[in-house]
């Protein structure tokens, strides 16, 4: 059974997807409080220790979930230079594929809590991507945690997150040592331990020196694929039983073509190989090649045919030959796109070439039919949303308004969220009057009285 693969494009950090620091166990409850490992990549020896709160223990598989959603969520936000990251508890739960109950609020809590408590350090494995360099780093996952809650510190519906990404995570992905990420796939897999596997396997079909390259087939010793893993087992068969049932589902949803064992005892070897539908392609390719109109299967086949720096020079040509009218779409872009991609000798170079392909008739003109605008434009954008929906909605539109203008704290942000989800806050009206003192230029006016409502509703609470 393979899965279909047109999810969104996410990204995940290599250094921690490589290294694995969150433990494929699907629960703690020996208390595990720390763990450390050494493990040789080639010439490197890469060591990597874990230190937890006792009242909080190692972060395992659920951690691993929480993990992914945030870094997604920080692609999302365009990746603030500062790691600071803003969501609601209900956005994070749904991004971590989480059911919306009282008991997963309270994991989710514990979970941040554990992130932000664990202290890491990594020797010779942490890759400076930028500086092509193996660097040692000590860090927290998240280096800062706020976030609002109901009596006795747990999350509820209008609970909003506020949080800073570790500065090595953050450096690590805006240096671009990154690479795609299927989630919905990911959410889709029965249990922690075969999440945390994925992950790891997923980063580690990738070359660190080089991310664009991808490998089909994966081989590592065992027990040294057991450390690297973060499985608490010291022989073979203990470690073959943990990876059994990740192992079948993952053969079994098409991932894996298989997992096999070769050798006998301490000495045996694992070896992994993947299916070609699941090539990574970057999600900046993937944006540039969705705006085309070409679907995500036809580019994962033509990863699997080009490297990705030829894709992407090949629709950087592709986009200034169409603006200088050296190329005229006749059918779809996207159509012309992939054959300029696989017949690139039939084209000119964009750069001074004469025009080598038949232009079009003249364009005709299409009458466009007449869409709904101001406060109808906005209840259509939000039909069929939840209140909670409703909530997350109203605040990113004001943030994509007002920029860096509107800046509510932890406190105006729950708030609002409470005030639209009670109806106290008319969406549509208040986006319509934020429309309006944007067109007026009398944005600061709005975001003034904004707060001032905030702090009366929340006196009024």
């Amino acid at each position: 059974m393979t899965e279909v693969h047109g999810a969104p494009a996410r990204i995940d950090d290599l250094n921690l997807s490589q290294l694995n620091l969150i433990s494929a166990l699907d629960s703690n409850t020996e208390g595990k409080r720390e763990w450390s490992v050494e493990y040789g990549v080639g010439e490197r020896i890469v060591r990597v220790s874990c230190n937890a709160l006792p009242e909080y223990g190692i972060p395992f598989g659920i951690d691993n979930d929480v993990n992914v959603a945030i870094l997604a969520h920080y692609y999302e936000l365009g990746q603030p230079e500062n790691g600071w990251i803003e969501i609601s508890a209900r956005q994070l739960m749904e991004l971590c594929g989480f059911h919306r109950n009282g008991d997963y609020y309270d994991r989710l809590t514990e979970s941040l809590r554990r992130l932000h408590t664990t202290s890491y350090e990594v020797s010779g494995g942490w890759r400076d991507h930028p500086n092509r360099r193996w660097t040692t780093a000590a860090f927290h996952i998240i280096s800062s945690l706020h976030f609002t809650s109901k009596a006795g510190g747990l999350f509820d519906d209008r609970s909003v997150i506020r949080l800073r990404l570790a500065e090595e995570i953050v450096s690590s992905i805006r240096g671009g040592f990154t690479k795609p990420l299927n989630l919905d796939f990911l959410r889709k897999l029965s249990r922690p331990r075969t999440r945390t596997l994925f992950r790891l396997l997923d980063g580690m079909r990738v070359n660190p020196e080089s991310p664009d390259e991808v490998i089909d087939q994966f081989e590592v010793d065992l027990l040294t694929w057991a450390a690297q893993c973060k499985i608490p087992a010291d022989r073979p068969d203990a470690v073959r039983r943990a990876l059994e049932k990740p192992h079948e589902e993952l053969i079994h949803r098409g991932y894996l073509i298989s997992a096999n064992y070769e050798g006998r005892g301490r000495k045996q070897r694992i070896q992994y190989v993947f299916s070609p539908d699941f090539m990574p392609v970057s999600p900046a390719l993937l944006d540039r090649f969705r705006r085309h109109g070409v679907t995500d299967g036809v580019i994962r086949q033509l990863a699997r045919t080009y490297p990705a720096t030829s894709l992407m020079r090949e629709l950087e040509r592709f986009e200034a030959l169409v603006a200088s009218g050296q190329l005229t779409v006749k059918k779809t872009s996207a159509a012309a796109l992939v054959h300029l991609i696989k017949h690139p000798d039939q084209y000119p170079q964009a750069a001074g070439a004469a025009p080598r392909v038949t232009r079009s008739a003249p364009k005709v003109a299409v009458a466009e039919p007449d869409l709904p605008t101001g406060r109808a434009a906005i209840e259509l954008d939000m039909q069929g949303l939840t209140p909670d929906g409703r909530a997350d909605f109203a605040l990113k539109r004001l943030k994509l308004y007002f920029r860096s203008n509107l800046k509510l704290s932890l406190e105006e942000t729950d708030t609002f969220r409470a005030a639209v989800m009670d109806g106290t806050l008319s969406v549509p009206h208040l986006l319509e009057e934020a429309l309006s003192a944007m067109t007026n230029l009398q944005a600061q006016v709005f975001v003034d009285e904004l707060h001032l409502t905030l702090r009366r509703l929340a006196a009024a609470d």
